[in-house]
């Protein structure tokens, strides 16, 4: 018995101590095993910054006769007008926005598909591909995106997922993921399904989300590209864009339009000036390129991007807890800037802190940022530090002492244990003597 406290002990110590060494930090969970959130000890640090007027009145609102429609700022996703923005309809050919987007995230860009009979038999606008004809990832992403092919949407899916059907799950899995919640898809090219559609939003979350990939902004700014990669159909190897929003507006750089007798005229458009980029979808027009027109006009002339906080700066002072500083220097992740009225506003920014327990590593989250435009939040940014903060000396002298304590009363109660266990043995064995005696007596 003494050995097994003597181990029992010892075990607790050498837990104990690997505990100590691997983080003195106690981690609560809820009972479904995800860390316990605790709320902001600190938040506040509120700022007001006023912006001035640029301009006397503000521009009239734009005239828009599409069904739907949505002006957003590319860096924030804030949105600057609307119209039935979450209406959903049939969005026709804007769909190869998400195909194209899976086609990249699936692929490498001189990877060879082959067409398959099915995909060469696709309905109305195509690269005419042939049964087995070969073509790059790349040719077929540039003619599906600027021809608006079919057949080629049709062609990628198989390739990615092996079906439509499958490639359809993974479009709408995708959607989700990005935001999308008025958004069902059922072929990967947009031809008419009545369970097939999506809201302006939405399709402005999906170019938004495609537009980070430089390879997405190369292709939907293409006017004229050669199929070089093709192997059957020589005839046919220039592609053209035919929107006219893409070919005329100053700035346009994008995206992807779309038609069908039931859907009518859609455009997903970009345009950038200054280095201000604003994305625009409209569904169901009579004149799709008109409408993004008169959207981007109007985003232009009445609003301007403001930078509220830098990703340079260093005087965000976040409180630590148990480290060797009381505060650690932390900076916004990236730039916040928010779209403004030029007629003039009232910016506000909000820091919570989440006040960290040290170890903390540089670039670590420690905070968040939150600016408002009039009253309404319209942007956040994580805050990060800038530098390592390591324990403080009493902070570990503390983990030591709870370790300790833990062995002390492990200890204890191995010692309790042990000594019931050892007078258990003894008044079994006085139990069982006399019987023993009677047994060798008898033998």
């Amino acid at each position: 018995m003494i050995k097994q406290f003597i181990f029992t002990g010892a075990l607790m110590f050498l837990l104990g101590v690997a505990a100590l060494a691997a983080d003195t930090t106690i981690t609560l969970t809820l009972e479904d095993n995800t860390p316990a959130v605790v709320a902001p000890s600190e938040s506040g640090l509120l700022s007001s910054i006023q912006i001035e007027p640029t301009s006397a009145k503000p521009a009239p609102p734009p005239v828009v006769n599409g069904a739907s429609a949505v002006l957003m700022d590319m860096e924030t996703g804030q949105v600057l007008f609307a119209k039935a923005p979450h209406s959903r309809r049939s969005p026709a050919s804007t769909t190869k926005i998400m195909t194209g987007i899976l086609l990249i995230e699936r692929c490498k860009m001189d990877d060879i598909i082959s067409a398959s009979k099915k995909a060469s038999e696709t309905p109305f606008t195509s690269l005419h591909l042939k049964p087995g004809e070969k073509i790059s990832a790349l040719d077929l992403l540039t003619g599906m995106m600027v021809r608006s092919a079919n057949d080629a949407a049709v062609a990628a899916a198989e390739h990615v997922a092996g079906s439509v059907p499958k490639f359809v799950a993974m479009m709408n899995k995708k959607a989700a993921e990005i935001g999308c919640k008025n958004t069902h898809f059922v072929t990967p090219n947009g031809l008419y399904n009545k369970n097939h559609y999506s809201s302006a939003y939405d399709m402005c979350l999906m170019a938004r989300y495609g537009l980070k990939y430089s390879l997405f902004n190369d292709v939907v700014n293409t006017r004229k590209y050669t199929l070089a990669s093709r192997t059957l159909n020589k005839a046919d190897l220039v592609v053209f864009a035919k929107n006219n929003f893409l070919k005329n507006y100053p700035g346009a750089d994008g995206v992807k339009s779309g038609y069908l007798k039931q859907s009518k005229s859609c455009y997903v458009g970009s345009a950038t000036r200054n280095g201000w980029r604003l994305v625009s979808t409209v569904l169901g027009s009579e004149n799709s390129a008109n409408d993004t027109t008169a959207l981007m006009d109007y985003g232009f002339a009445n609003f301007q991007s403001v930078e509220v906080a830098s990703s340079r700066s260093e005087n965000i002072k976040v409180k630590v807890k148990g480290g060797t500083v009381d505060r650690v220097a932390a900076v916004p992740a990236h730039d916040l800037r928010v779209i403004v009225p030029k007629v003039g506003a009232q910016i506000t920014t909000q820091i919570e802190m989440s006040e960290p327990t040290a170890p903390i590593i540089k670039g670590a989250k420690v905070g968040k940022m939150y600016a408002s435009v009039n009253g309404s939040r319209v942007a956040e940014v994580d805050l990060k530090a800038v530098e390592d903060v390591d324990v403080s000396i009493a902070r570990r002298a503390w983990g030591i002492t709870k370790v300790c304590g833990i062995l002390a009363a492990c200890l204890f109660m191995g010692g309790k244990y042990g000594t019931t266990l050892t007078k258990g043995s003894r008044r079994r064995r006085r139990r069982f003597s006399p019987l023993l005696r009677d047994f060798d007596h008898f033998r």
